[in-house]
């Protein structure tokens, strides 16, 4: 097994760049952290390398029958390349990838949301839905960021992912192919219609959906507020509105 103990390594100083958007993009790689996430990178995602601390854990064994370079490091090494400072047991290094949508079913819409644990949070849920898939702005977080990578699961790794330069013509596209677009907003009525292709979207944390996407809605939802808080985070409102649409299309 290949073994790497420096962190000075040309390899590892790469990888450890990958903590930045713009070298993820133009390497088209990116990380995921942690035994759970690599699992499913190498079970779903186009994997090039998988790091660990112990020659002997199982998922080694696994990338190796998948013909993927597994490299043994020290933990100053796994510090060094994880975002997270406590060593993780396992670093699955992935290939970009972006899968088309099914045509048809529910799709998540981000518009600027900015906390990448939040984006990852709502691509968890859209995956636990069954969605066609997850559509974001260029403003929102990214996606393949070490914090949204993890806060997914494993989830960027099950549905397809894709980031719409030109977000509202994007969605439009979307209208065009049957979909309802359905925004959450604080102005909107408290049911999600029924409908069975629908595009949740969901805005900003602080300022919500601009105005020129929530003038695109087809309908705008208001999830109902009981107690003294003002708005729900992000992703939990996104969480209901995706299985409301879910509950819909099945009626």
């Amino acid at each position: 097994m290949e073994e790497i103990s420096s962190t000075q390594n040309a390899y590892i100083k790469t990888l450890r760049s990958l903590k930045q958007k713009k070298y993820r993009k133009a390497l088209g790689k990116f990380l995921a952290e942690g035994e759970k996430c690599a699992e499913e990178a190498l079970a779903y995602g186009d994997t090039e390398a998988l790091l660990v601390r112990d020659a002997l854990l199982p998922l080694a064994e696994t990338a190796r029958q998948k013909g993927v370079r597994v490299i043994l490091c020290s933990d100053a090494v796994l510090n060094a390349v994880c975002e997270i400072k406590t060593p993780q047991g396992a670093v699955a290094v992935v290939r970009c990838k972006e899968l088309p949508f099914a045509p048809a079913g529910i799709v998540a819409a981000l518009e600027d949301v900015a906390d990448p644990q939040n984006v990852g949070a709502i691509i968890r849920t859209a995956d636990a839905v069954g969605a066609a898939g997850v559509l974001l702005s260029p403003g929102s977080a990214d996606h393949t960021s070490p914090r949204a990578v993890r806060a997914s699961m494993g989830s960027v790794f099950h549905l397809p992912i894709r980031v719409a330069q030109e977000f509202l013509p994007a969605l439009r596209a979307l209208q065009n192919r049957g979909f309802l677009l359905a925004g959450g907003h604080l102005a909107g009525k408290e049911t999600l219609p029924a409908a069975g292709n629908i595009c949740v979207l969901i805005g900003n944390e602080a300022r919500g959906l601009s105005q020129a996407a929530a003038g695109q809605c087809d309908a705008l939802v208001r999830i109902p507020l009981y107690g003294k808080a003002q708005s729900l985070n992000a992703a939990v409102a996104a969480g209901l509105l995706l299985y409301q649409a879910k509950q819909s299309g099945l009626r």
